[in-house]
């Protein structure tokens, strides 16, 4: 089946430009400062907590701009904040191929995850919706695998540079891939929504099925202050800050999990790869599902999936087990990402669409602020992380509980 229409309309270079952002993005991600913690601190003698410290600091902070980045979209369109995120990431990984000091990590790489979490990921993560209805679904997961394959690419770039150069020119070249691959492209290509250029959305009619594509109430704009006494939203918001806890509670602790369960720590990193591959194919699939079944019950599933494969993880000690949770691990992860715009924009249209997801954004951040943090205090005291694991899978459950009462919303009147 082919992913794209045989009819390119001006919305297929949004996603690409969104794409390309979300791919360069993976220079703020935790899985590309792995990479740099070893070489950092073995020059400037900084512990492992002093590094993690910035990652927290940055996302919450990020956490608490996203709901006026969204907010900004709807107003703006996504080429400002892609553009203004993608410019302080650039900024900040050139300072970082200059730190001398952790007061100035701290500062740069902050900056940078506050940009990650409160502009870039929102933007992206929305600009799709703003432009399609019947192909919204293939056109967020394109943006979805734009950010899987970031980590897939620039993970071993980034180790061959360090060990061909060192770890500064590591850092120049991430701020390069962020220019001319994410804010070149974005400032000349994105812009805020089809109607703004004459055209039509998917360039052409829009899908009638409920829940799955949008509805001739897609264009409608509906005010925070109407959403917040809707309890389907809250379900909703509540179910995707316990997934994210549930998610987040084991990223940091796979490794240390693993190798105390017998792995060598080269297979234990190599499980991270191939989550990352699975992301990256989820990605596609669940956009194409999302545009023929409802991406409520895709969601549901994800969420059971995610609590299955914690199950998986407790009792892995061998490299099938291992993989089979990281395919499981990777699937999960990217469908969330991509399904989660797509249940709002259904239920509540593209017009408010970066409001909701700015909110939804922040929910989720907060969450993976605490899962690691809760997974943590369980193997301090048990020295296992079982317990944790099996607290987390029922988290999972519990989510899809709630995600699973949520009613779609009646329509509210056009604003």
């Amino acid at each position: 089946m082919s992913i794209l229409p045989r009819r390119v309309y001006y919305g297929w270079w949004v996603v690409a430009a969104a794409s390309g952002m979300s791919f360069a993005n993976a220079a703020t991600a935790i899985s590309i400062l792995t990479v740099f913690v070893v070489p950092m601190s073995q020059e400037f003698g900084w512990t492992r907590t002093e590094v993690a410290g910035a990652t927290s600091l940055g996302a919450v902070l990020g956490a608490g701009l996203a709901p006026f980045t969204g907010r900004a979209v709807d107003r703006f369109g996504a080429r400002v904040t892609l553009v203004a995120g993608g410019l302080i990431v650039v900024a900040g990984c050139l300072y970082l191929s200059l730190a001398q000091a952790l007061a100035g990590f701290y500062a740069a790489f902050t900056a940078v995850r506050i940009a990650d979490q409160g502009l870039i990921q929102v933007s992206a993560s929305v600009t799709a919706g703003k432009w399609f209805a019947r192909y919204r679904g293939r056109a967020t997961g394109l943006v979805m695998l734009g950010n899987a394959s970031g980590v897939i690419v620039m993970a071993p770039l980034v180790q061959i540079v360090i060990s061909s150069w060192d770890w500064r020119a590591a850092w120049v070249v991430l701020a390069g891939v962020m220019l001319v691959v994410g804010t070149v492209p974005a400032l000349l290509l994105v812009r805020r929504q089809p109607e703004d250029l004459a055209l039509q959305v998917d360039g052409g009619g829009l899908a009638t099925t409920p829940d799955v594509s949008g509805s001739a109430d897609d264009d409608r704009r509906v005010p925070l202050a109407e959403l917040i006494k809707s309890p389907t939203f809250w379900l909703i918001l509540l179910s995707l800050f316990l997934v994210a806890i549930a998610m987040s509670g084991i990223g940091l602790h796979l490794v240390p999990h693993l190798t105390q369960q017998g792995l060598s720590t080269g297979a234990a990193v190599a499980a991270i790869s191939v989550m990352s591959i699975s992301g990256a194919l989820a990605a596609v699939a669940c956009g194409l599902l999302a545009e023929r079944a409802s991406p409520k019950l895709l969601l549901v599933l994800s969420y059971l999936l995610g609590a299955a494969s914690m199950w998986v993880l407790m009792g892995a000690d061998n490299l099938p087990e291992t993989y089979l949770f990281a395919v499981l691990q990777g699937f999960v992860g990217a469908g969330i990402n991509t399904l989660a715009p797509l249940l709002w924009a259904g239920y509540y249209g593209r017009g408010s669409l970066g409001t909701i997801f700015g909110v939804s954004r922040a929910a989720q951040v907060v969450g993976f602020a605490v899962g690691p943090l809760a997974s943590a205090v369980v193997y301090d005291r048990t020295g296992s992380y079982h317990g944790a694991f099996l607290a987390l899978a029922a988290v999972a459950v519990v989510a899809a509980i709630l995600l699973a009462l949520a009613r779609r919303p009646a329509a509210p009147a056009h604003r």
